[in-house]
């Protein structure tokens, strides 16, 4: 059976999406079938695939987005038709069929596309929403079919965040050093152990990433910090991985787009990051 991971901190700007995407491509290449399911309404994830694996790698504006508005859009195969609310009584909600919205980007590697309607399923009140995702899973059987599902979540507490975490055997807490870093963790660990106390499921926090770590900043200074984030309380029983990433200012202004793997030192991060996990998801099991 294949596992499930949220990538996922109530912080923004951790990388979340570097790392979602990045462990995603890099695991597909080793031979591992994986699943992307872009849950974040930004959908930074969907645009950085279908930049390099359906748009060629060329990275222009206005190509970019011609295969997402011109496919992805008009045949309605984002994540928001797992969450299209009920508009007609006599006609009830039906789990969709994952040939119908999944896209194939290479081999090994799928993606269900971000929206960003799913803003608008916060105005639903129906609490059944929150199972949308797992049930998607489960009904289509994707758990036999991948090896992996990586679930890219919003830096916010919403319906399907819980989606994403309720659908999760695991989630990954990217983190980056800063004075600020422990809000986002304080109010992730808060939100899972309620969600955990509330739905009693067997979700785990397989760990923790430093992301974006600047290494031409004085160790001293960045130990300072590392440190107090560490001696705090919510952090506590969380792990830390031995690896991380680095700044690599190539992924926001290189000519191989945003995608990690594309770049030497960033494949080189998302390498010892992916075979840590899946070295810590093997010891776990």
């Amino acid at each position: 059976m294949g596992n499930i991971i949220s990538i996922i901190n109530m912080k923004g700007g951790v990388g979340k999406t570097t790392l979602s995407i990045g462990i995603a491509d890099y695991l597909s290449s080793i031979g591992h079938s994986i699943l992307l399911i872009d849950a974040d309404p930004q959908f930074n994830s969907t645009q950085a695939m279908l930049d390099c694996y359906k748009n060629k790698g060329i990275y222009d504006r206005e190509t970019e987005f011609n295969y997402y508005n011109e496919v992805i859009l008009k045949e309605e195969k984002t994540i928001y038709k797992l969450f299209r609310p009920q508009t007609d009584m006599r006609q009830s909600y039906q789990t969709p069929n994952s040939e119908d919205i999944i896209i194939n980007l290479k081999d090994n590697l799928d993606i269900l596309c971000g929206d960003l309607n799913l803003v608008l399923v916060n105005k639903v009140s129906d609490h059944t929403f929150v199972k949308r995702i797992r049930n998607f899973i489960e009904d289509n059987e994707l758990s036999e079919k991948y090896d992996y599902i990586i679930i890219d979540c919003p830096p916010t507490l919403t319906i399907y965040t819980d989606s994403a975490l309720m659908a999760s055997d695991y989630y990954l807490i990217p983190n980056r050093i800063d004075r600020y870093s422990i809000v986002g963790i304080d109010s992730l660990q808060k939100a899972v152990t309620n969600l955990i106390r509330e739905e009693r499921i067997p979700l785990k926090c397989i760990g923790l990433v430093y992301t974006m770590v600047n290494t031409t900043t004085s160790s001293v200074k960045q130990q300072s910090i590392k440190n107090s984030f560490e001696s705090k309380k919510a952090v506590n029983d969380i792990d830390i991985f031995n690896s991380s990433t680095s700044i690599v200012n190539n992924i926001q202004y290189g000519k191989s787009g945003t995608l990690p793997t594309n770049y030497k030192q960033s494949r080189e991060d998302i390498e010892a990051i992916s075979l840590e996990l899946l070295d810590r998801i093997k010891n776990d099991i």
